[in-house]
């Protein structure tokens, strides 16, 4: 693989550049022949060897020049850069002018029996078409104009695929940190749960609780470490948790759950609904001893997933708003969905007259991407 190659990350450049070459002789031999056809001017091979055959030719074999020029100076200052090239594709106009006449000599010599014009001629005809240098200085520039979109295009998608590294990174670490963050708080109720039910000789309930508590760290530790997974799966680790939570409550709390079937092949952030769930019953559940509710409701709408968690208990303090007063858990929801969706969501916390609803807007996703 040529240096080039590897640079641009494309497979076969140099044929690539040939092919191109080839191309552009074929064609401007056909355009030469169908005007001379229209004019009644006979065009033979011997017509065509020193133009445009020629003229191609040396195109080809100085173009592995501007690629090399190109290579030396990329990291140049872009007012030293122009400089350089624009005297550069001077020269180039130049030696491309004699090295046409040269390679049409050579390919006469070659196929015909008799060269066109003799070196004399061609000393001759060069004085008088000096001005066919300005076509030399235009190609060299195109070709370097090409070689600078190739390499921005491909610095531009080495940004992209780093900047998605580094996004995944900081997704994952998030991710992590809110699985920590939500043990702790859940252990510790959780296990003061079992504690009670073990005092009032509750056995029985005790171990099914114990039980449950197993199979949600299991789940939860061992969950898979994509950004995205299907709604279904969030709701399964939410379930999980939820049978906890009404053993902590019992007869006090009244779970509702409402979730149109067609969005539970939905791609959602990975532990999107957790940390909102957990809150429900952190900051408004267990600060009132009324009987309560917590109401999930998930459905498809104008190719949107909204997400509603409502629970009744404390209303939000008074001043509060999100961008303030938000813990780490929302915090770090926060974060996640703008790195996932650069702003293309809604994330909302409101009161309601018996409690507070959390609503989530996201752009509908129906399989990885």
């Amino acid at each position: 693989m040529s240096r080039l190659a590897r640079i641009f990350q494309i497979k076969h450049f140099l044929l690539l550049n040939a092919a191109i070459w080839l191309c552009a002789g074929t064609i401007s031999t056909t355009v030469y022949y169908s005007l001379a056809r229209d004019w009644n001017i006979a065009y033979t091979l011997r017509d065509s060897i020193r133009h445009p055959l020629a003229m191609v030719l040396a195109f080809w074999i100085l173009s592995f020049v501007v690629f090399d020029l190109f290579i030396a100076t990329r990291h140049y200052h872009r007012r030293w850069f122009g400089l350089f090239h624009f005297a550069m594709s001077v020269l180039f106009g130049v030696a491309h002018k004699a090295l046409s006449y040269l390679s049409g000599l050579l390919l006469e010599r070659l196929f015909l029996p008799q060269e066109t014009k003799t070196w004399q001629e061609l000393i001759i005809l060069w004085k008088h078409t000096w001005f066919d240098i300005t076509l030399g200085v235009a190609v060299y520039w195109v070709i370097l104009l090409i070689l600078m979109a190739l390499e921005n295009r491909h610095r531009y998608r080495n940004e992209r695929l780093v900047a998605y590294d580094l996004r995944n990174q900081l997704s994952e670490g998030q991710l992590n940190q809110m699985k920590l963050q939500m043990q702790p708080h859940f252990l510790f109720n959780a296990l003061n749960t079992i504690a009670m039910m073990v005092r009032k000789n509750s056995q029985d309930a005790a171990l099914s609780m114990l039980s449950s508590l197993s199979e949600m760290l299991r789940n939860s530790l061992s969950r898979s470490r994509q950004a995205f997974i299907p709604l279904k799966d969030e709701l399964q680790l939410i379930d999980q948790y939820l049978i906890i939570e009404k053993a902590r409550y019992q007869d006090r709390l009244t779970v509702k759950q409402h979730i149109q079937p067609e969005a539970l092949d939905m791609q959602v952030p990975n532990l999107i609904l957790q940390p909102i769930v957990e809150n429900a019953f952190k900051h408004g559940i267990s600060q009132s001893i009324e009987p309560a509710q917590l109401v999930i409701s998930i459905s498809l709408e104008n190719n949107k997933v909204i997400m509603e968690v409502f629970n009744t208990g404390n209303q939000l303090p008074e001043g509060w708003q999100l961008q303030s007063h938000q813990g780490i858990g929302l915090r770090n929801t926060t974060n996640r969905l703008m790195q996932f969706y650069q702003g293309n969501f809604k994330f909302q916390i409101t009161e309601r007259e018996d409690g507070v609803l959390v609503r989530i807007v996201l752009p509908q996703v129906n399989k990885l991407q």
